[in-house]
């Protein structure tokens, strides 16, 4: 057994683990421990002494610890890390809280008090040499310890080197726990777990341990607990016996006889059932304050427990099948089952009997088995004949009328004496037996069985509903006549009863056999009524008292009274309904069925719609179209008939007509053809995958075509240009043809791919194809951002050098000469600034084709250049990009209003379209393909996280500047929040991700060093001896400088790119680099981190992050594409318990918005960065203080 700590060190090896004994220092430190109650035990006697604790963390924690005879006997915390991994920082603090108030000095006194007048304060400056913490990590001998008193018991060499062991193979499994998951420290625990009693030492169970539960009613409900091996005997203070069966302390029932864990094993729906009961003692302070279950719980005294209805329901969940007992006050406990099946299982049997005199001829109804059955209201219990059965909200409601009626007819109001019984008969008067047993009969087969006397079995009719519903015309109002039929018995409802008790009065049948009573149908009578009372029926009182149904001739109300009355009734299978022929003049004869035609315009560019709807003149076919693009329910024809505009086929004609006819012009000629209209061609995206349209479209074959070309581009026949200076790959070949069937009706589209698989090259065949193919006289213009231009010019004259190419650039003077001087089928290139300047020229040139390359750069909506490519004349038009959703969905929007404006409705009515219907509009004019789809035989790429840790120094400069952020942030979130404030708070956090990077960026004075600087060049040293070739990317300028700098200082030569760097310098670099000179490349994120090809690295370093996954996939895209011949790695260097952790898992939230749009059919969710976000980036959790300290 492993000897009770008394030492600092020893209570180090004990925890296994610095972090968490250090933790546990600080709790101690803090004043978080408490000592719950005295020291129980005597050293002086038995040799056993226990202490509980408390420990406040993120809540309070228990705590108990046991020294027998100098050995540990127990050691248990209630928190979640412990059950984990047996020990934790609460224990580690509630040791060093008893070593330092001199309760584990050698010297104590034998009740276990401290000695006085001393405090044992150098446990807390207790800091053990790294040499002495190794060896306690393998355990300390007592006996060789100067702090341990000689007269503690020594342990023997066997025992000590089993110890030693022990220790040893506790050490190494506790810190393999610890390094493996630190965020499993977590002190939050799942509702409903508990860390469960912990094992004794050495168990060895004998017998099992009897529990008897005894339920004591008066008025609220109270458990006792019984407990015992033989017999059982009574448990004078439940909740300590709750609470030592939890943690398997051991627990004195009688003088001779304890409850002891290592000896008596307890049953699995014991062990629940404390669980359940501990729950109820963590609530009782509270329930005493809220819950009148607990006002009377203090003169229960220790051996009982008040139980509200919840938890006493809960704790026969567990017992099932079990007996228990149960007392009345202070009788004696009666043995009764708890019932495992519900009550209709306890075979109740109630009987009907002819009437005596008090009756006048009516019956008897006895319920013998509820009048002497114990009801408790309260729990939903009902006891009979020895069985608890729990009943069922409808059970409960049944039972309690029929008992409280029972109370009624012993005693007038039902107040009854504590000592009297219900009578077990109802008398039932003659006039009311029919309703009576119609209402009494069917509920009490609900949870028995009835059995009619011999001589009133005659009298007693039990027949199948059958309603009938005549509705006739007349001047005013339809009227309505409703019968419920039981053979030759007829009743009609009555005027002015409530809809709970429509059958006032109803025993007055129109039949020829009024000798019988009749057990009337009165759920199904009432589901007719209810309808009745729901739709626009009114009551007026008719002869007799009987009910006048009537419904206004008002266009609102007969409709729906036709369209949902009536569908309502017929949908009971007991309801005939008949209609007059002057009512059925309201109703068509035949359901007609719209009809949405496609085709082609001759002319080209334009879709042409016609709506037809068969079965309806075709004079009111432009009336019905209206109506739904209107929105309304229905349309009344010229018959006076309703037409539904609700049902299914009417609703997916809506939706396409709202959908493709929003925008839509007429295509009639002199007026005479007002169903056929004209859409924009791209509207086809409607058309494909549309299943909600299925079953009123119709398509000509051209528009067949071009739907299945539009679902399947790899089934296209198009043959790659004869003047491609490349053989394409086969996913570019299909590339290639999707832009050629888009250009061909004059759509365009987005091409998406992946960076690195060659979206350059696809476009270029297009182009080259359209020039060979269909020459025309306009011009193209390929608009790029800056530092691409001279690439693509270069790409062009690889591929396909018999185009001419014109790279627009220059001073003013130069650009306007450039473009007046284009011809037909020329390539005019030119950036996007410069098209922002000269967008006055490039407006009043017809382009054939607009190339959008990097098309990101147009996202925002409310730019400059966004609103200068709108201005672009040119019918075909293509956007290409990797990344066409950065932050949010608007992102696609931009791009795609630049390309085809009117697929998506404007913004604002966009953003109230569902994520299916966004994804459908857009899905057959996005290309996506992704490297591990179609690059079989691409290298693999590796990405890993390099953790770094701040140096104290850096970590004092970050933890400044986040409280400082903190602060601000939530001073400008109370301000105006994020949408006032964004720039401010980028910038807060563009800081604090500068001082990750460096201090010095912020601070130019700090005279530190940078852990992820130093990190990152002792990386490149061992890559360069290693012959690794790597690419360095950081979104800050000043900390490419500083890495060059270093880099220069070490005698490593680096290429440098930044957006300084003019865009021939860029292509020349890179080819020098990828031709093998030098084996580093600084890179500005953004700068660099599109257009460039650099497959001669193998290695791509991340320095920084930013919240957008985009910008590092195109990153990495520069060196994992086309043409690499090496596995590539890929390293984020990220500062632990830093905002970089977030950033990094910020961005994994991003890229799953990417991946559920553009890569999967499921729905998305757009976002951008959010306060909830910024909240998150600028928290700091125990465990990131922990990190960075």
């Amino acid at each position: 057994m492993q000897p009770f700590p008394t030492t600092s060190r020893e209570i180090l090896a004990l925890i296994g683990d610095r972090a968490t004994f250090n933790r546990g220092k600080r709790y101690a430190e803090q004043g978080r421990v408490q000592l719950t109650s005295p020291p129980e035990g005597d050293r002086s006697t038995n040799g056993r002494l226990r202490w509980e604790c408390s420990v406040l963390g993120s809540k309070e924690y228990r705590v108990i610890l046991e020294d027998h005879q100098g050995s540990l006997e127990l050691l248990w915390c209630s928190c979640p890390a412990f059950a984990r991994m047996g020990v934790c920082k609460h224990i580690a603090a509630a040791l060093l809280y008893l070593l330092e108030h001199g309760f584990l000095e050698p010297d104590a006194d034998p009740a276990g008090q401290p000695r006085t007048g001393r405090r044992s304060s150098a446990v807390f400056e207790d800091n053990p040499a790294p040499g002495d913490e190794a060896r306690m990590a393998v355990g300390s001998e007592p006996g060789n310890d100067p702090t341990t008193s000689a007269s503690k018991p020594r342990a023997t060499r066997a025992n000590r080197a089993r110890d030693e062991e022990f220790q040893k193979a506790r050490t190494a499994v506790t810190g393999l726990i610890r390094k493996l998951g630190d965020l499993l420290e977590s002190e939050h625990q799942p509702s409903g777990t508990s860390a469960g009693p912990v094992p004794a030492p050495g168990r060895r169970v004998t017998s099992r341990l009897s529990i008897d539960y005894i339920l004591v009613h008066e008025g609220h409900v109270s458990l006792e607990l019984k407990a015992g091996v033989d017999r059982t005997f009574v448990v004078k203070n439940i909740r300590d016996f709750i609470r030592d069966v939890q943690i398997g302390a051991p627990h004195p029932l009688t003088p001779r006889f304890s409850y002891q864990p290592e000896l008596h094993d307890i049953a699995s729906e014991d062990l629940a059932a404390m669980r359940v009961l501990s729950q109820v003692m963590a609530g009782e302070s509270f329930y005493r304050s809220v819950n009148g279950y607990y006002s009377y719980d203090r003169k229960l005294g220790d051996r009982r427990m008040a139980l509200p209805p919840a938890a006493a329901n809960a704790l026969l969940d567990e017992l099932r099948g079990r007996q228990i007992f149960m007392a009345h006050g202070n009788a004696a406990p009666a043995p009764i089952v708890v019932a495992e099946d519900p009550l209709p299982s306890a075979g109740l049997e109630f009987r009907l009997l002819p009437g005596d005199k008090t009756t006048e001829g009516g019956v008897r109804l006895d319920l013998a088995p509820l009048a002497r059955a114990e009801y408790l209201a309260a729990y939903r219990w009902l006891v009979v004949d020895g069985t608890l059965y729990r009943l069922s909200e409808q059970e409960d409601n049944l039972v309690s009328s029929f008992i409280q009626a029972l109370r009624s007819e012993t005693r007038p109001g039902g107040f009854l004496r504590s000592y009297e019984r219900p009578q077990p008969q109802l008398s039932i008067p003659r006039d009311l037996v029919g309703t009576a047993l119609s209402l009494t009969v069917p509920a009490l087969e609900t949870i028995g069985k009835i059995r009619v006397q011999p001589s009133l079995s005659k009298q007693i009719a039990k027949f199948p509903l059958r309603t009938e519903v005549l509705v006739d015309e007349g001047p005013d109002a339809l009227s309505l006549d409703v019968s419920f039929h039981y053979e030759d018995a007829v009743f009609r409802p009555v005027a002015g009863s409530a809809p709970e008790s429509p059958h006032e009065d109803a025993d007055r049948a129109v039949s020829p056999s009024m000798d019988k009573i009749y057990i009337r149908d009165m759920d199904r009578e009432m589901q007719v009524i209810s309808i009745l009372n729901e739709g626009p029926v009114t009551v007026k009182s008719g002869p007799g008292g009987q009910a006048k149904l009537s419904v206004p001739k008002e266009d609102e109300t007969l409709y729906r009274f036709f369209h949902e009355t009536v569908p309502a009734l017929t949908a009971l299978d007991h309801v005939s309904l008949y209609l007059s022929d002057g009512a059925s003049a309201y109703v068509t004869d035949v359901q007609p069925q719209p009809e949405i035609r496609f085709d082609l315009d001759p002319a080209g560019g334009w879709l042409t719609v016609r709506f037809d709807v068969h079965g309806v003149d075709p004079a009111e076919v432009e009336q019905i179209r209206q109506a739904l693009l209107r929105g309304m329910r229905y349309v009344r024809l010229e018959s006076g008939a309703f037409l539904s505009l609700e049902d299914e086929s009417f609703r997916r004609a809506r939706s396409v007509l709202q959908t493709v006819l929003g925008d839509a012009r007429s295509s009639s000629r002199k007026g005479r053809d007002t169903q056929g209209f004209r859409v924009p061609l791209y509207k086809t995206a409607l058309l494909v995958d549309a299943d909600d349209t299925r079953g009123v479209t119709r398509y000509s074959t051209a528009v067949r075509t071009l739907v299945e070309s539009l679902s399947d581009p790899e089934a296209l026949e198009i043959a790659p240009p004869a003047g491609l200076r490349t053989a394409l790959r086969p996913y570019q070949l299909t590339g290639f043809r999707w832009m050629k069937t888009l250009a061909h009706y004059s759509l365009g589209g987005i091409l998406a791919d992946e960076m690195g698989l060659g979206k350059t090259v696809q476009t270029i065949a297009f182009l080259l194809s359209e020039r060979e193919t269909a020459p025309t006289d306009r011009p193209s213009l390929l608009v790029v951002p800056a530092s691409l231009m001279y690439n693509w010019e270069a790409e062009f004259r690889r591929f396909a050098p018999s185009l001419r190419v014109t790279v627009v650039d220059g001073p003013p003077e130069s650009r306007n000469q450039k473009l007046q001087n284009l011809q037909a089928g020329d390539i005019a290139v030119t950036s996007y600034p410069l098209l922002r300047q000269d967008i006055a020229q490039y407006a009043e040139i017809p382009f054939e084709h607009l190339i959008l390359d990097e098309a990101q750069t147009v996202k925002n909506h409310t730019t400059q250049i966004f609103r200068a490519v709108q201005q672009i004349q040119a019918p075909k038009r293509f956007a290409l990009t990797g990344t066409p959703i950065e932050n949010a969905l608007d992102d696609l929007w931009s791009i795609i209003h630049t390309l085809m404006p009117g697929l998506f409705p404007p913004l604002q009515r966009f953003k109230d379209l569902s994520p299916e219907q966004a994804r459908r509009r857009v899905r057959p004019f996005i290309l996506r393909r992704t490297k591990k789809d179609v690059l079989r035989d691409l290298p693999e790429r590796t990405e890993m996280i390099h953790w770094v840790e701040l140096d104290d120094k850096q970590k004092a400069a970050y933890l400044a500047f986040l409280n400082d952020a903190q602060l601000r942030a939530q001073q400008l979130m109370q301000k105006g929040g994020l949408t006032e404030n964004r720039i401010a708070i980028l910038a807060l956090i563009t800081r604090l991700r500068q001082v990750c990077a460096d201090p010095a960026l912020v601070v130019p004075e700090y005279d530190g060093s940078s852990a992820k600087l130093e990190a990152l060049l002792e990386l490149l040293r061992d890559y360069r001896v290693a012959g690794r070739r790597a690419l360095v990317f950081s979104q800050f300028t000043q900390m490419l400088e500083r890495i060059r700098g270093r880099l220069a200082q070490e005698g490593i030569e680096a290429f440098y790119l930044d957006g300084r760097t003019p865009p021939k310098d860029r292509l020349a670099m890179a080819d020098a680099f990828n031709a093998g000179e030098r084996g580093v490349f600084l890179i500005s994120l953004r700068a660099g981190g599109t257009g460039l090809n650099l497959t001669g690295a193998d290695t791509v370093i991340l320095y920084d992050l930013w919240w957008n996954p985009a910008v590092d996939a195109q990153a990495i895209g520069r060196a994992h594409r086309i043409g690499q011949k090496n596995p590539v790695l890929v390293l984020r260097v990220i500062a632990k318990g830093t905002i970089e952790e977030r950033m990094y898992a910020l961005q994994m939230k991003k890229q799953a918005l990417f991946d559920r749009v553009i890569e999967s059919e499921k729905d998305p969710s757009a976002f951008r960065l959010t306060e909830e976000d910024v909240r998150a980036l600028l928290s700091l959790t125990e465990a990131d203080a922990e990190a960075v300290r």
